[in-house]
């Protein structure tokens, strides 16, 4: 037997624009519509209990109604329970007890505020990566915004602080450091070449990693134009690329910078006749071997070098020395970044050349340096 009366369902269905439903069709009806809401309800309270709620309220009848994909109710969200009267002239219809208003009430009472027009407000979170000091953004250095500001001394001295660790060689180690570091920077070609060697082979030196790139970072960086000391670092770096034992990509923001520096320096040595031409090269090539091994786990390592050797290669200001480092860089590079970057200025960069190439041009160096440029392109 249904808990649910026909006259229930009839009205429902009057309320549909059913008005000439059968009372066979209610009968066949009934029992349909009372297995639906069980389910309904089955399924609301388990929403109730996995939501560890005290009472099933409308929320979960509408999660459960989401969950057989049926519409939600609406105008049913009362965080109480909702008291209904009965009709006086319908024994099945019910409608929900509201509070009377007074329309003098509402004619007197005074007027909302009217809401603010949407204003957007654009402001730098960074640049570059800093931090701007605007009002919109909150200073770090801030006490007020500090949520582990400590300002009890008491509780100040009852803390226990422990010293930084700092990172301890031994004294092998710190040995072995000073003299591959010596080897680079002297003249003695024997003992660089077992430096060198003992870089490219060493397995155990991996203490002394961060150590060698930083030690190549600042020799290139104070190097005064000795380019005999360039060329010995920028070989130092290739050991330390091809030693298998080492993982040199993590200091790599380091020895690239240093790298770049010999492919697109403007002045490497202090005599502009030396061959300074095959440091840029020999560097060049460096670039494009990290590039090609380390390019899987870093995607923009290559898109960035090309951008520095574009930018070189389309400033008017940079010397054709620098311009010859970014042209060998591209073309280690390989034939798409020759392609995308350097062709479509091809013609443009010829234009550049043709009065440093003229035999009317007075300076020497600029007209070989122009030359070199120009042969690098007849070879691409």
């Amino acid at each position: 037997m249904s808990l649910l009366r026909p006259e229930t369902l009839q009205v429902v269905a009057q309320s549909l624009g059913l008005d000439d439903i059968s009372d066979d069709c209610v009968r066949e009806l009934l029992p349909e519509v009372e297995l639906r809401v069980r389910e309904v309800v089955q399924d609301a309270i388990k929403f109730q209990r996995h939501s560890r709620r005290p009472q099933l309220d409308p929320t979960h009848v509408n999660q459960a109604l989401q969950a057989r994909n049926l519409e939600s109710l609406y105008g049913f969200s009362a965080p109480g329970t909702v008291k209904y009267k009965q009709c006086e002239d319908n024994d099945v219809l019910f409608f929900a007890e509201e509070e009377e208003l007074e329309l003098s009430e509402l004619l007197n009472a005074p007027l909302g505020q009217i809401p603010l027009q949407p204003v957007l407000n654009v402001h730098w979170l960074a640049v570059d990566g800093v931090q701007p000091l605007i009002p919109e953004n909150e200073s770090v250095e801030d006490d007020s915004t500090c949520h582990t500001s400590i300002k009890d001394e008491a509780f100040v001295n009852n803390v226990d602080r422990k010293l930084r660790v700092k990172h301890v060689l031994t004294e092998e180690m710190q040995l072995y450091y000073t003299k591959v570091t010596d080897a680079v920077k002297s003249d003695d070609f024997e003992l660089q070449r077992a430096a060198f060697s003992s870089l490219a082979q060493d397995p155990g030196i991996h203490q002394l990693l961060p150590y060698f790139s930083r030690f190549i970072y600042e020799e290139v960086k104070h190097s005064n134009h000795d380019l005999s000391l360039l060329f010995s670092l920028m070989r130092a770096c290739r050991c330390l690329l091809v030693n298998q034992s080492l993982h040199v990509e993590l200091y790599l923001h380091q020895l690239i910078p240093a790298i770049l520096m010999c492919v697109l320096g403007t002045q490497l040595c202090e005599n502009p006749a030396d061959d300074h031409w095959a440091l840029r090269k020999y560097a060049a090539k460096l670039v494009a071997q990290i590039c090609e091994r380390y390019g899987d786990k870093y995607a923009n390592i290559q898109a960035r070098v090309s951008k520095t050797y574009h930018k070189a290669i389309t400033d008017p200001v940079c010397p054709f020395s620098t311009q010859y480092g970014a042209l060998h860089g591209m073309l280690f590079l390989g034939p798409l970044v020759m392609e995308s970057l350097l062709f479509p200025n091809l013609e443009k960069y010829y234009r550049r050349l043709e009065p440093a190439l003229s035999s009317s041009n007075p300076n020497l160096v600029e007209r070989l340096e122009a030359q070199n440029c120009l042969g690098i392109l007849v070879v691409s």
